[in-house]
Order: structure tokens, then sequence, then C-alpha cells
């Protein structure tokens, strides 16, 4: 009876044994799968040229200096004689005038607030909304001049939102505490010297101009070995002045590169100007001429835009990208890739549900090191096609169509 027991238990144990070296099988396999998928999911590529480029601008220079306070925005459209700048005799008096124009802003912005005679609830509701979303995509794509404009219009419609919903009766009371202060400040601001422009055309600060050591003259006359040896070398920044007036909304770009993709530029083409180093700043621009030099393997590009930005005001020696072509479709990686042993066929073995299956790729519209962009809609007769969504098998062996995985 004993024994019985005896071998009762031992088989309890191995049987509870099994059971956990399945369990200990089953986890390692969910954690550590045999096969790695990734979704194919739909993805914008482009074929750009990297190249480092000169910008240049017609401009006229407003000469002076001292302490200065602005009163145009950078970008904005000024007439001759416009007064855009006042000098201060002491920093004293520039942090008054500098106060005063903060509380005369907030002013405007009380009074702009209180104004909700005939405003929709509904309406305004979605204004703040639309605010905060459109704050939240400055800051995201680090866009931090238009976020200041945002996060007024903001604050605008939440001080709205209080006015309707009740909670407060109005702001007569602050707008007049705030008009005090500025009475008190106009004492020590005195009457500043101004600067006028002595032109029509965007204002841009010094500081903000971009570093533009070459005229169009010299930039045209520059062969590309030229150009690049020019553009390689190191430009301080010695802006200096007020400011400078571009008198023309019209600026052009030149950049040289080694990239056989400028054999596909043709003068009058239209394409995308890219800023990689400026958050991904984009501009319109046309090529106005693609210059072969044959015997270095090079080609001067000049391109045109007539875009004209604050952004586009601070540019001088950049980093660029010129997007050549554009693709979107199916994003798959290039490992996933293989040949069918049977049919020959190039294609992808994705995995549905237990199953695998063979999916062909029968056209390819773009690829670089890592990925392939496959067609985003593939036809009714190619239902054995990559499409999106699959989820394609990137690391595996044995692959085979319909194995169960």
């Amino acid at each position: 009876m004993g024994q019985v027991k005896r071998y009762l238990g031992i088989t309890a144990m191995l049987l509870l044994g099994a059971a956990v070296l399945y369990l200990v099988v089953q986890i390692y396999a969910i954690m550590n799968p045999s096969y790695r998928t990734e979704t194919a999911i739909y993805y914008e590529m482009s074929e750009n040229i990297e190249m480092k480029a000169a910008a240049v601008f017609q401009r006229q220079t407003i000469e002076g200096g001292g302490t200065l306070g602005y009163l145009v925005e950078d970008g904005e459209r000024v007439h001759p004689g416009q007064v855009i700048a006042e000098r201060y005799s002491s920093p004293q008096q520039a942090q008054a005038q500098a106060q005063y124009r903060q509380l005369q802003r907030q002013v405007e912005m009380l009074q702009s607030s209180s104004k909700v005679q005939g405003v929709d609830v509904g309406a305004i509701t979605r204004q703040l909304q639309d605010g905060l979303y459109s704050l939240v995509a400055d800051l995201g794509q680090s866009n931090y001049y238009d976020s200041t404009e945002d996060f007024n219009s903001y604050l605008v419609a939440a001080n709205k939102v209080q006015c309707l919903t009740g909670k407060t009766s109005g702001f007569d009371q602050r707008i007049a505490q705030i008009q005090g202060q500025m009475e008190a400040l106009s004492a020590a601001v005195g009457t500043p010297e101004t600067i006028g422009s002595p032109a029509s055309g965007y204002f841009v600060r010094s500081e903000q101009a971009g570093v533009q050591p070459f005229s169009q003259e010299q930039l045209e006359q520059m062969t590309p070995q030229q150009l690049l040896e020019e553009l390689d070398k190191t430009f301080p920044d010695n802006s200096q002045g007020v400011g400078e007036i571009i008198t023309d909304y019209r600026w052009s770009l030149y950049g040289t590169t080694d990239s056989s993709l400028a054999q596909q530029l043709k003068a009058g083409q239209s394409v995308t100007l890219r800023l990689p180093e400026r958050g991904g700043l984009e501009f319109p621009v046309k090529v106005e001429q693609v210059q072969a030099d044959r015997e270095n393997g090079l080609y001067k590009i000049k391109l045109s835009c007539q875009n004209i930005t604050p952004q586009a005001l601070g540019l001088g020696v950049e980093r660029v990208e010129v997007v050549v072509n554009e693709y979107e479709g199916i994003r798959v990686p290039r490992s996933a890739e293989h040949i069918h042993i049977s049919t020959d066929e190039n294609g992808v073995y994705v995995k549905l549900g237990t199953l695998m299956y063979f999916r062909k790729i029968t056209n390819k519209l773009y690829q670089n090191e890592e990925y392939m962009l496959l067609p985003l809609n593939p036809s009714e007769e190619d239902g054995d096609e990559v499409r999106l969504y699959d989820e394609v098998i990137v690391e595996g062996t044995d692959l085979d169509n319909g194995k169960l995985i």
C-alpha cells in the first residue's frame, strides 16, 4: 500500500512538473516569438538633393545703432518714412517703453475679450479648442514665431468664455488699473528718437537677418567648383545697423551638389525646398538653372522663390534639401523581401492568424536602404499583393505559403 501511495505521489509530481514545463514553454514562446512582424503602414517618402546653399535677397540696410526698440514685426511690410524703431538714451528709458508696450497689449486683449455681445457660446468654445490645438502643434513643431499669436488668441477666447458663462462681469476694473500703470510709465518713456524706413519692402531686424556674404552677381559668376569651395568656408555673423528692408518679394538660392538626381531637374520645374535644420520648414521654389561640371562631378543649382515670410527673411547660408520626387504608399522593410521557391516571384510573407501567406511584389514606387514603398491600391486581379496593415514577417525561418506559425 505504501508503495502505491509513493507511486501515485511521484506520478502527481511528474504531471505537475510537466504542466509547469508546458507553461514555461508557452510563456517563453509568447515573450520570444520565433517570428517578428511589422505592420505595413501608410507612409510618404521622397528623393532629395542635399546641399549647402546661399540665399540672396534684394535688400537695403538701415544704418544706425544704440539701444533700440522695434515698432514693427519681422516680415511686416513697411513704406518709406514709416517709423520702424526707436533709439533710447538709457537702458531705463528702454525698459520703461518695453513695459509700457506690454501693458498696452494687455489692454487691447482685455478690450477684445469684453466684446461678447451676439457671440455664440458653442462657436467661442470651438475657437478655444482650436486655439489650444494650434498652440500645441506650434510647440511640437518648434514653431515659436506663431506660438505667441496662437496663445494670445487662445487667451482671448478663454476670457470670452468666462464672460459668457458669468464667471466674470467684465474686465473694466483690470483695464483701468493697467491704464493707471501706463500713465506712470509715460514720464519715464519721454520722447525717444525715431528711425524711419528708407524704402518700401519687408522689414527684418539685423540680428534676425541671415548671414549673406555674397551678392547675387557674385553667385551668378561662380562655377560649381568655386561655389562649393566658397560655401564650405566659415562665415562670421557681422550683422550691423538697425535692420534691413527687403525690397523685393522674390529671392534666390544657389547651391552645389554631386547628387545624380540633379540631372532630373529642368529649368521652370516646381519643386519643394526643405530646411531640416530649421524644423523642416518648406518653401515652394522654381528651378531657374542647373549648371553641370562634368569634370568634377558637380552641379550648380539656382532656385527662385516668391514666398516671402519672416522665416524666409532669416535665411543665409543653409543646409537644404531639394525634394525632387515624392511618393506615398505602403511602407515595408526591405529585410522582409524574399523570393518564392516555387514561383520565383519577389514578395513577403505575412501573418494571418496562426498561418503565414506569401504576398507578391510586382511594383515598387521607391526604396532606400531600410524600406520600400509599395502601391496603396493594388488591382483587384492582384489579390495576393501586399495590402495596408498586413502583418509582414521581418524575421523568421522556414517561411512557406500556408504554413502554420
